[in-house]
């Protein structure tokens, strides 16, 4: 790709990126972000986070978090669900060192190597912790690193994707991505990226180039879309609902995210874990080829799969047949033939559940409960 080739593309994204009003958009974001950051994660007090004000900073960081649209200006699109994101914010805080260390790293984003050792430091102290916040791709760090600082730091926040960039455009002094530390790669990527567009005597912001990057005329050329997706399953038909009550559907929802961030002390997570790929947490919305499992976990004895469907305003017929389906998936795709477990959450148990699980061998049933209480309010003079 030669020089004249990008100034011009580079030319062509100016008509329509008006770079002062996103910066403006940023430098708020920024401020926002490390706000949270100084009063609520890194402070001493000991008040608990709320999901409200953890979802707001997550609508900053990744584009799937909950109510951004297709308009939000977000860093990224992290691949993390919202029950993951507050999980990580609730162990972060709760680990005074893990969220020192972490301050340091958004802190010394100029020196390279403080940079690496301070990342690479994060990933050790974190090791064995199912919270997304070390994986291999390095989306989380990434992410947090642009909210901190969008100007000094790439929102192209996966290894991947920086690499696929890097070797594209020939930018030079970038990571070896095959023998350099997680905290070296992200560092020295970084690096990469902003110098290989000044030396092309494009002199803009990380979060400019990022969107660069990803426009509609650059990003295929450095990353195609696969010539062969794989076929996709059939369609499968909206479930039917049984008639309960819809505030139940809402609340099922909710259920899957409230699970993921308090797993440990749930039931479930004094006899399952969730499960880490690559240092991931990949247990939510966990991707088969025939849908998504609401919840995949491990027996923490037997190490045997454990399916776990939240049952989401359907039949139980429903219910149980895509229950089955999952666990047949997995028996065939990943287990090797070796039985899986099934559990379904449900509000109320009935007939039709009875009788379809006396076929279904190896399935539980939870019911769920939710304490709702109403305390009277009487004014004072000091409300």
């Amino acid at each position: 790709m030669n020089k004249q080739d990008i100034l011009t593309l580079f030319g062509t994204f100016l008509q329509t990126y008006n770079i002062e009003e996103r910066n403006g958009i940023w430098q708020s974001q920024s401020r926002r972000f490390r706000e949270f950051w100084d009063n609520r994660i890194a402070s001493s007090r000991t008040q608990e986070l709320n999901d409200a004000e953890i979802d707001e900073i997550v609508r900053i960081l990744d584009r799937s978090g909950k109510g951004n649209t297709a308009a939000s200006e977000v860093v990224a699109r992290a691949m993390i669900p919202q029950g993951a994101w507050r999980r990580l914010f609730r162990q972060i805080k709760g680990d005074s060192q893990l969220a020192g260390v972490l301050t340091d790293v958004f802190t010394c984003s100029g020196d390279v190597d403080k940079l690496s050792a301070s990342i690479d430091k994060v990933y050790k102290l974190n090791e064995g912790r199912r919270n997304n916040l070390t994986g291999k791709s390095g989306h989380a760090i990434g992410a947090l690193l642009a909210a901190y600082d969008p100007f000094a730091n790439s929102s192209v926040i996966s290894l991947n994707d920086r690499r696929k960039a890097i070797e594209s455009f020939g930018f030079e002094e970038g990571p070896d991505f095959e023998k350099d530390t997680v905290g070296r790669k992200i560092a020295l990527s970084n690096l990469a990226i902003s110098l290989g567009f000044a030396r092309l005597v494009i002199r803009q912001n990380a979060r400019t180039m990022s969107r660069f990057l990803y426009s509609e005329d650059v990003k295929p050329l450095w990353k195609p879309a696969r010539e062969e997706e794989p076929t996709p399953p059939p369609p499968v038909p909206a479930p039917k609902s049984d008639g309960g009550d819809i505030s139940l559907f809402y609340m099922e929802k909710q259920l899957e995210d409230f699970l993921i961030e308090n797993w440990d002390k749930t039931e479930l997570g004094g006899r399952y874990d969730l499960i880490e790929e690559d240092g991931e947490l990949v247990s939510q919305q966990y991707k088969t080829g025939i849908g998504k499992i609401d919840i995949l976990a491990q027996d923490k004895t037997t190490k045997d799969f454990v399916v776990i469907e939240l049952k989401k305003d359907q039949t139980s017929d429903d219910t149980v047949g895509q229950l089955a389906r999952y666990m047949g998936w997995l028996e065939e795709h990943k287990t090797g033939g070796k039985p899986t477990k099934g559990i379904i959450i449900a509000a109320q148990y009935d007939t039709r559940l009875y009788y379809a699980l006396k076929v279904v061998k190896g399935v539980e049933v939870y019911l769920y409960r939710v304490n709702f209480t109403l305390e009277e309010f009487k004014p004072s003079a000091d409300h």
